[in-house]
């Protein structure tokens, strides 16, 4: 592939030869002279020459004129009547803004001691009434030519002085910072200080820093922004949610030249660009998307690559927006970039050097957990061989044998399979084992061993109780089950989420150990007495909203009835349209219907028990995927719940309440930000009501997840938890624009 051009590449200037023509036609000259037939003639040779001229009758009007605008070049008459040219040409070298302006004086005087005073007062030349036009055009001409050396003079002069200023600075900020960097300990800490140093080097408003993965991208670390308050990636731990950016074509192998970035990380060199939205050759679409959702306007961007020791690539460091001291942007200067080189030499020095501490810490910590390892194998094999360990590992397998004799009696008395069946196949029917207590907490997930905090609040005389973890004064990011559940649903995301927003995942009422509303229970109902617990634990802010099932139908309702109380929401396999799958309704319907009656209810949990079996055979395939990634224990916690006595009334109300709250014609007023997570195999809310997101509500980000049935906070935990996360850590201005808020 051909090599893109820098559109900010070029000859920088350099002054005219000696032998140069004098400067283009066209500059402004002022004669200052008495309105007199003469002056008329002068004026028109003037104009003959390809000048412009002006006219001063006076001092006061010279002097007006000359401030008022900029002029090349002043004709003076020196002896006129009521004129002073003495006078205007003293008050014209005397002022600062004035005394670089060519002066050649007119007059008629010849003699020796006026021409000379002219000359010490300032004046360029002097030239004798009456001239030649000839004479007169090379005299301009030539004091047009100097003044325009004199001009350059000053400008070079000025030049000098930045850069000393400059490399001033590079000897008292850029190598002390580059210590500091060799220094920094922390990580994040080093990437970040990269970023803001080099900000503050050039005052450039925006900073992104990327490092190069082994698979060939360019991953961002570190993204700043002060005028869009952006501060993502670094000490603070906010997700980026910008994918990586490919190095190479995945087809061709070929390098990937269209985005300056990759560019730069590809030939190593420095490319430095005036107008991102006027550069030719490369791609900055994506750029202009991040402009017109966030009101940005991005022009110049200066992109350095950070090379290690051995001038590998390690990494881009992208400069936006150079600022000047009125802070309006300019382009990024050869000095600045110089200098910004320097840093990146710097960081890309203490980068490598972190790494390689890393690995060497690394290298020592696993020789010493195989020296641990090897020895504790020595210890455990003393061990084992002592007929004391031989003696319990008898009685262990007697007990072994007898408890599942009693197991598979038990089994035998409520028609479930024998327990001595193939292993595998009991593995692969985890619904037909014996239910695990939910006290039990060394049966749990290592992640639920240590369980949150248990809650009561009291909301509008409602009493709720609730699990909470994460910090006090975090951001408050409430979480609400689905239907015939608990709070328990949503705890795989509370582990990870904790840790930086104060998670409140809630009993709703009626199910777990909330009590049941005093009235029928409504769709409406719920989604209103969570937004007053909202108020409750967080009355100056938005609350972040996740909602599960019939959780999500809540969520949805809470946005459209309340959406200045929630800031954005996470949806997972939300109930829309509020019917389930053809099997469920089948089965469940005629028991809710039964159930919304005292009498009926009596009936059916009466006859609970001996429906168990099929409600468990029923949900392994609705809910869970066929290669599903739940836990045993897991799935037994979330069977435990379903099975929960004394709530079938409420599960009654809830599933027709569902059915009347059908949101399908409503999608379009949601003006909440969310992200909407379902199971590709989901078949307890069918895949029908994704397609209704992705058809009446595109603004919302909908997520299919492969091997995810009803659960994918359980079945597929990782990519479920990185989705959430990355869109938790979203600036709220880019959501913003996505939903044209």
């Amino acid at each position: 592939m051909d090599r893109l051009p820098d559109p900010t590449e070029g000859t920088p200037a350099t002054p005219p030869s000696a032998a140069a023509p004098p400067p283009p036609a066209g500059e402004a000259i002022l004669v200052v002279a008495a309105n007199t037939p003469d002056y008329d003639l002068l004026a028109r040779q003037i104009e003959l020459m390809g000048y412009t001229p002006h006219h001063a009758a006076s001092r006061p009007q010279a002097l007006e004129q000359l401030h008022a605008r900029p002029f090349d070049l002043v004709l003076l008459d020196l002896v006129m009547p009521d004129l002073d040219g003495y006078g205007v040409l003293t008050a014209l070298k005397a002022d600062p803004a004035l005394q670089r302006i060519s002066v050649i004086v007119l007059s008629v005087l010849a003699d020796m001691t006026n021409i000379v005073r002219a000359v010490e007062l300032g004046a360029d030349d002097y030239l004798l009434k009456p001239f030649d036009p000839v004479l007169l055009k090379a005299r301009i001409g030539a004091c047009l030519f100097k003044k325009g050396l004199r001009d350059l003079e000053v400008d070079y002069l000025k030049r000098i002085k930045d850069e000393k200023r400059r490399a001033d600075d590079l000897l008292h900020v850029v190598i002390p910072l580059g210590i500091a960097l060799t220094v920094e300990k922390d990580f994040n800490h080093l990437l970040e200080k990269i970023v803001l140093e080099a900000q503050a080097l050039c005052n450039a408003d925006g900073g992104t820093l990327y490092l190069r993965t082994e698979d060939n991208h360019l991953r961002f670390v570190i993204v700043r922004n002060r005028s869009l308050n952006i501060a993502m990636g670094g000490v603070n731990g906010k997700d980026i949610p910008f994918p990586p950016l490919n190095l190479y074509d995945k087809e061709s192998g070929a390098p990937l030249f269209n985005y300056v970035v990759t560019h730069a990380a590809l030939e190593g060199k420095t490319i430095n660009i005036v107008d991102a939205y006027n550069a030719a050759g490369y791609d900055f679409s994506g750029t202009r998307d991040f402009d017109r959702g966030t009101g940005y306007r991005t022009m110049s961007v200066l992109n350095i690559p950070l090379k290690d020791g051995n001038g590998h690539i390690i990494g881009v460091l992208q400069l936006i927006n150079a600022q000047d001291a009125t802070g309006q942007v300019i382009a990024f200067d050869a000095v600045a970039a110089q200098m910004l080189e320097s840093l990146g030499a710097l960081a890309a020095a203490a980068l490598a050097a972190y790494v390689r501490e890393q690995q060497l810490k690394q290298e020592i910590a696993e020789l010493r957990i195989e020296i641990d390892q090897v020895r504790k194998r020595q210890e455990v094999d003393q061990i084992v061989s002592t007929p004391y360990f031989a003696g319990l590992r008898e009685k262990a397998q007697a007990i072994r044998s007898g408890a599942a004799l009693a197991q598979n009696e038990s089994d035998r008395r409520e028609g479930l399979p024998d327990q001595r069946a193939d292993p595998v196949e009991r593995r692969a029917a985890p619904s037909e084992q014996r239910e695990m207590p939910v006290e039990r907490h060394e049966h749990l997930p290592e992640r639920q061993r240590h369980l949150p905090e248990r809650r009561v609040f009291n909301v509008a005389g409602q009493e709720l109780v609730a699990r909470e973890q994460g910090p006090p004064t975090g951001r408050l990011l409430l979480m609400m089950h689905g239907w015939s559940s608990s709070w328990y649903a949503l705890s795989p995301m509370m582990d990870t989420l904790s840790e930086r927003y104060r998670c409140v995942s809630v009993d709703l009422p009626g199910y777990g150990e909330s009590p049941r509303l005093p009235a029928r229970t409504a769709i409406p109902a719920y989604a209103d007495l969570m937004v007053e617990l909202i108020q409750q634990l967080s009355p100056r802010q938005p609350a972040l909203v996740m909602g599960h099932s019939m959780g999500g139908m809540i969520a949805l309702t809470m946005a459209l009835r309340h959406h200045e109380a929630m800031e954005r929401m996470v949806l997972l396999c939300p109930t829309i349209s509020g019917k389930l799958s053809f099997w469920i309704n089948a089965f469940i319907s005629p028991i809710t219907m039964l159930e919304r009656s005292p009498v009926g209810s009596g009936i059916i949990s009466g006859l609970e028990p001996y429906m168990l079996s099929v409600t468990d055979r029923l949900m392994r395939p609705a809910s869970f995927a066929q290669r599903t990634g739940i836990s045993e224990a897991d799935y037994h916690r979330l069977r435990a719940d379903a099975r929960r006595p004394g709530q079938g009334r409420v599960r009654a109300e809830c599933f027709w309440a569902m059915r009347a709250n059908n949101l399908e014609t409503q999608l379009e007023r949601v003006t909440v930000p969310a992200l909407v997570i379902w199971g590709m195999e989901d078949n307890t809310v069918p895949l029908s009501d994704a397609s209704l997101v992705a058809d009446k509500w595109p603004s919302a980000e909908l997520r299919v997840l492969p091997k995810a049935g009803h659960w994918p906070q359980f079945e597929t935990p990782e990519p479920t938890r990185r989705h959430v996360r990355a869109f938790l850590s979203t600036p709220v201005k880019l959501l913003k624009g996505q939903f044209a808020l």
